[in-house]
């Protein structure tokens, strides 16, 4: 019995392994098939996240380039630029004259292709002036066409066509607007720079008194300049400005700190002035024999760019009668006349803001007559006269 009984049980295992064995291998080959279909899914999924990164990548760079070529486009079109000025002030001088003085400049310049820059500006002026003597105070009102310019570089070379400014030198014999000339400026190299102009010395009133005069001259000017430094240079001109014959030397160097040193000399050598009227030229002159010199020297202490800057400038002019037959040209027009000028002036300047100046002004001088520089309205050369004036004004840039 007991070995029926084992008999039994070895065929019952027997069985049971015949049953079992062939669903075992089903079930490796169920999961075989699995972890083929979970390998494939992984390289499609692999393959997608990498073309959805291309795609990606893609979109990315073609941002990229529409951005670079909408501003290009964008730097191609004009772009107009604003800047300006204002000057307000009150004059009195040796005479008890008290003048008031109030100026606005406006200056648009926009690039056009990317190749030629132009310029247009406006100046309004209003002067008014109460005499001493008792009598009628007067007002003068004033509309310049300030700048009509276009310009374009080529290369070191840079050129400038129409109504523009103008510096020579610090400005002592021409610092300028409203100049109808061709100018051009070569970086020779870049401590070396030259200045070339040619045309008129056209005012270009757009609205003046019946009495102001319409009058130019033939302008032309040479002018080198080097660089030792930032802030130390030297220079030479030539130039004129019909009739006059000019030649010019100046030099700006610190010293010490917040010391520095400026100084211009101007020579006219033109010694043989024929009698003249203010028709031809804009100005009356006659007999003049005598060549003519000036000088300014000038030291300045501290600065005026920041706001609470203070700047201190003492200034020596040494300048005699005609050497400028038209004052209106020099840089210093509210204190170097057709008369000369010799002494002292101290100016103080103040910055209120950044782009506001408060200034003081004082001089000390007085005329200089040159035997030979007669003015028609003269029989003979007259004596020195005196000359003080105080002026404080208000400026501003924006």
């Amino acid at each position: 019995m007991q070995r029926i009984k084992q008999k039994g049980l070895a065929m019952a295992v027997m069985a049971s392994l015949m049953t079992t064995l062939p669903g075992t291998a089903w079930a490796a080959e169920q999961a075989d098939s699995q972890a083929s279909e979970v390998a494939q899914m992984r390289e499609e999924i692999a393959a997608l996240t990498a073309r959805l990164n291309t795609l990606e990548q893609q979109l990315k760079e073609k941002e990229s380039k529409d951005k670079k070529a909408a501003k290009a486009e964008k730097s191609k079109a004009p772009t107009l630029k604003w800047s300006g000025s204002t000057k307000n002030g009150f004059m009195h001088d040796e005479h008890k004259k008290e003048t008031v003085k109030s100026e606005v400049r406006l200056k648009a310049k926009t690039q056009v292709d990317n190749t030629y820059d132009v310029a247009f500006g406006l100046k309004f002026k209003s002067t008014s002036a109460e005499p001493a003597d008792g009598k009628n105070g007067s007002e003068k009102n004033q509309v310049k066409l300030d700048a009509a310019s276009i310009g374009r570089a080529f290369g070191p070379v840079y050129v400038n066509a129409g109504v523009q400014s103008a510096t020579v030198g610090e400005g002592l014999w021409l610092g300028k607007s409203s100049l109808n000339i061709f100018s051009a400026r070569y970086a020779m190299t870049p401590s070396d720079s030259l200045f070339a102009g040619y045309g008129r010395d056209s005012q270009d009133y757009l609205a003046t008194p019946k009495d102001e005069k319409s009058q130019s001259r033939i302008l032309k000017y040479v002018d080198y300049q080097h660089h030792f430094t930032k802030d130390s240079l030297v220079g030479a001109y030539w130039g004129g400005q019909q009739p006059e014959h000019y030649l010019g030397a100046y030099v700006e160097t610190p010293i010490a700190g917040k010391l520095s040193f400026m100084g211009e000399y101007v020579h006219n050598n033109n010694h043989d002035k024929p009698g003249m009227t203010r028709e031809k030229y804009g100005y009356a002159c006659t007999g003049s024999r005598s060549s003519t010199d000036g000088y300014l020297l000038s030291l300045s202490y501290g600065a005026a760019r920041e706001k609470g800057d203070f700047l201190t400038t003492l200034n020596y002019f040494n300048v005699d009668e005609n050497l400028f037959m038209d004052s209106g040209y020099t840089a210093y027009d509210d204190y170097v006349g057709s008369r000369g000028i010799m002494g002292f002036g101290l100016s103080l300047d103040y910055m209120t803001s950044k782009h506001t100046k408060l200034s003081l002004e004082r001089y000390w001088a007085h005329t200089k007559p040159v035997a030979g520089n007669i003015d028609i309205r003269r029989a003979a050369p007259v004596e020195k006269e005196p000359y003080y004036t105080t002026y404080l004004k208000f400026t501003s840039k924006f």
